[in-house]
């Protein structure tokens, strides 16, 4: 089923898009004070809103050296959360509080154990993060190491944990969610009411295994089972099925650090990735989160925005028209995250 859909032509994009920088969010050129939390470098960004803010969950951080912003510097942790009330992000975003410990300091909601490459586990990621009602879930891959091949890791499993209270404390789920070779250690989440997903009932996830060579896959559950492993579902190419082995390949390689909105204004899901291949983000359409998914548009190139990856999209930053909206970027070189503008334009 998987080689059918594999051969089945991709739906014609129907826009072009183009994108500009607009504002540092995290590191010594953000808008908001950044040695408090001590966050001198960060990356990623995944997002979800909850009552009228916005929750941020960022990965490897990095802090201040006393007064000086150095790569990779002290206060290692696998990732922290942000919060922030500021929907407009036309001129930027500035980040009002953190998950912090009592000097102030952001702190790790899921500790990672910071072994050596390949001995154990290096990291703990942020891949997703989702709201249903009042709870938010937040997805992380367990690294076991990154390759000193760029975009090449393994993982031992990946899990979810969960918030009542606003993203402040975390719980974990009760099992494992992916084993280290699952094709879904890496999600991009979406809980949107849309087409094929109309009332809400379900949330969708578009996986990848960890890396950024392989290609992409779907699953879904009820929401209200989100944590129940076994009520997960899976896109075979024609239907949905229990088993994840079947689970069809609908976007090719290379795909990693996705993420997952429904577009109200055009009605289109829209799908971001990194590939690692062609040195670039790239931003697909389908009319239901299963596909079949557009042909790629460049959403930024590598060439334009050295070192680029992750393109974090929510809700609230797209536009009534559909026609324009923001995301979070990471960049390697400088090692943080900004806020960026994409513009689409219908083709002719």
């Amino acid at each position: 089923m998987a080689l059918l859909l594999a051969a089945t032509p991709a739906l014609a994009a129907d826009y072009s898009v183009t994108s500009e920088k607009v504002k540092a969010l995290t590191g010594p050129n953000a808008p908001a004070p950044m040695k408090g939390p001590d966050i001198c470098g960060t990356d990623l960004g995944t997002m979800a809103e909850i009552d009228g803010k916005i929750v941020l969950a960022f990965g490897d951080t990095f802090g201040w050296n006393e007064n000086a912003c150095i790569r990779f510097g002290p206060n290692w942790r696998s990732n922290v959360v942000a919060f922030t009330s500021d929907l407009d992000a036309s001129d930027g975003i500035v980040i009002d509080d953190w998950v912090t410990d009592t000097d102030g300091k952001a702190v790790e909601i899921a500790k990672g154990a910071h072994q050596d490459a390949f001995k154990g586990e290096q990291t703990k990621i942020p891949t997703a993060m989702v709201t249903v009602g009042d709870t938010l879930y937040l997805h992380y891959m367990s690294v076991n190491g990154f390759s000193s091949m760029g975009g090449v890791w393994l993982c031992n499993w990946s899990r979810f944990i969960s918030s009542t209270d606003g993203g402040k404390t975390w719980s974990p789920g009760p099992d494992e969610f992916g084993s280290f070779k699952s094709s879904f250690n890496m999600l991009a989440l979406s809980a949107q009411p849309g087409a094929g997903n109309e009332d809400g009932k379900y949330v969708y996830a578009v996986g990848t295994p960890c890396g950024r060579f392989a290609g992409a896959r779907v699953a879904r559950v009820a929401a209200d089972k989100l944590l129940d492993t076994k009520a997960w579902e899976y896109f075979d190419g024609s239907g949905w099925v229990s088993d994840r082995a079947q689970a069809a390949e609908v976007i090719r390689p290379g795909a990693g650090e996705g993420s997952l909105v429904w577009n109200p204004g055009i009605r289109l899901w829209m799908y971001t990735t990194l590939n690692e291949l062609s040195e670039a983000i790239e931003l697909r359409f389908a009319e239901r989160p299963e596909g079949p998914w557009s042909a790629p548009e460049v959403l930024a190139r590598g060439s334009d925005y050295a070192q680029a990856y992750g393109a974090y999209m929510t809700p609230s930053w797209i536009s009534e028209d559909g026609l324009s909206f923001w995301f979070v970027m990471s960049q390697f070189g400088p090692y943080n995250t900004y806020v960026m503008k994409a513009t689409l334009t219908p083709d002719q």
